[in-house]
């Protein structure tokens, strides 16, 4: 379920409970305008550290801790944030996403981020050497991304009719990684061909 379906089934109810529209209305945009203090707070429980922990790690006291998630988006300082995040040990990332970028330009940009993230695995797993049960699970983890990424490409793929055809090889060719009649091995943009039903 989304949270925009959430909110606004939130907002329905608390309507419904105070026969006040308008009440609907306030949830609404409270919940809209509390998205970051929620994520933080849900990351701070989920991490199983207490308001006084955090606000040791930040030098306050705890009172400004308890304010912080008590209060809605609008009254976080940055200075705040970033101490709260380096609290809980977790970066910030922000992004700017342009409206006008065409959706192919988004999903690279996504393709990039996740090749970077698999290369820092892949540079652990390595430093770690083959054996160590964390290089294993690693392993285990590409298996996983590959997996999730092909079946989630395959239902999109078969929800606007396409079909995919990859080239049939011989073993011998694939052992040898070339043919001697003379057929030759797609590179690696043109391992397959989509084609429309």
């Amino acid at each position: 379920m989304s949270t925009k379906t959430n909110i606004s089934e939130t907002a329905r109810a608390a309507a419904l409970l105070a026969d006040d529209p308008s009440v609907g209305t306030e949830v609404d945009r409270e919940i809209r305008y509390s998205r970051v203090v929620s994520h933080l707070l849900s990351m701070r429980v989920s991490k199983g550290l207490t308001q006084e922990q955090v606000a040791r790690a930040m030098g306050c006291d705890a009172s400004k801790i308890s304010r912080l998630e008590s209060g809605n988006d609008g009254s976080l300082r940055w200075m705040d944030i970033v101490g709260y995040a380096h609290a809980l040990n977790a970066d910030i990332r922000l992004s700017f996403e342009d409206r006008d970028l065409p959706a192919a330009e988004k999903i690279k940009q996504c393709v990039f981020g996740i090749d970077d993230g698999l290369k820092q695995l892949a540079i652990l797993a390595k430093n770690l050497g083959a054996d160590d049960e964390i290089t294993q699970k690693i392993h285990s983890f590409y298996a996983e991304v590959l997996f999730n990424f092909l079946v989630r490409y395959q239902d999109s793929a078969d929800s606007i009719g396409l079909t995919i055809r990859v080239p049939a090889w011989s073993e011998k060719n694939r052992q040898a990684g070339d043919s001697d009649s003379g057929e030759k091995l797609p590179d690696k943009e043109h391992v397959g061909e989509l084609q429309t039903a």
